[in-house]
């Protein structure tokens, strides 16, 4: 798999995706809304937003390369190394376009520029729907010469007489109403004085069967031993990323358990982010020989934070 359909893939699930040393994208979510410009309808979308300043490795897209090519993850990151080579080169001669992502220019002082393609909405729920154009409908203005107006007037009234119900009539429905409500009434109460007396009979049979089950003698009970033992306290952890979001967090954490590795996810530092970290130890000796391990194998910014 390329990075570019890596990348496309990512961004439709995760809301932050870092590229090393480029930068990162930002998927923001929109309600659908209505363009009065356009006479258009657009569904609910993600729009993707981009940040030049945040080129820390978090992990994601080289894990995720990894897994998808079965290749290890200091390869993955050599992939991303060159990729990232040849996309500023050719940014620094024209402007590069990613397919359904966007487009990268320098702008007049260097800086890297992000032009998204506004066609492309990465929200699952709106998979398949497009905007929508709304003609608008001029109204019909109906007009009537004197004659024909006075037609429609004289049958109007002549339909308003015949449709006044008789004294007689009223009355006749105005009684029936009344036998219909005593008799529907009588009914109803019937009905509940019913299923009373049933559900008191169902209560009171079920407080007798409780009553006969706690009259038995079960004896003295033998008393119960419970040993709990005393939970290790692994005071050195070597640290894999730290995630803004929850999200890219779990899949880390789901990558490196599938490499055999003990991962496990800190709380949330004052920074805001969430630590994960590739295995925890109790004593430092252990924790350095594993972290060379990791840094040598997997990760070469994997560093050692120790809990006070």
């Amino acid at each position: 798999m390329q990075l570019e359909q890596a990348l496309k893939e990512l961004i439709y699930t995760n809301d932050f995706v870092t590229i090393p040393n480029f930068g990162s994208f930002i998927a923001n979510k929109f309600s659908s809304f209505y363009s009065k410009d356009e006479s258009k309808f657009y569904p609910p979308s993600r729009r993707i937003t981009f940040n030049s300043k945040i080129q820390n490795n978090d992990g994601l897209l080289a894990n995720f390369l990894s897994e998808k090519n079965k290749i290890s993850y200091n390869e993955s990151l050599k992939i991303i190394h060159s990729e990232v080579v040849r996309w500023k080169r050719l940014i620094s001669k024209e402007p590069l376009t990613i397919k359904d992502i966007g487009e990268f220019s320098y702008n007049k002082d260097e800086n890297l520029v992000f032009k998204p393609d506004l066609d492309s909405n990465h929200f699952k729920r709106s998979f398949g729907l497009n905007p929508i154009y709304v003609n608008k409908v001029e109204s019909e203005i109906k007009t009537y010469n004197k004659s024909s107006l006075k037609k429609y007037n004289k049958l109007r009234n002549a339909k308003s007489n015949s449709s006044i119900p008789s004294p007689l009539s009223l009355a006749a429905v105005f009684f029936a109403l009344i036998v219909g409500a005593f008799f529907f009434e009588n009914k109803y109460e019937e009905f509940i004085y019913n299923n009373e007396i049933e559900f008191q009979n169902e209560i009171r049979l079920k407080s007798i069967n409780k009553l006969e089950k706690a009259i038995f003698d079960f004896g003295v009970l033998p008393p119960v031993e419970i040993n709990i033992a005393k939970k290790p306290f692994y005071k050195y952890h070597i640290i894999a990323g730290a995630f803004r979001l929850e999200l890219n967090a779990n899949n880390l954490i789901s990558n490196l358990a599938k490499k055999g590795y003990n991962p496990s996810k800190l709380p949330i530092n004052d920074k805001g982010l969430t630590p994960v970290s590739f295995d925890n130890f109790s004593n430092r000796k252990d924790a350095v020989i594993a972290l060379r391990k990791f840094q040598s194998s997997e990760n070469k910014d994997a560093w050692i934070f120790e809990i006070e």
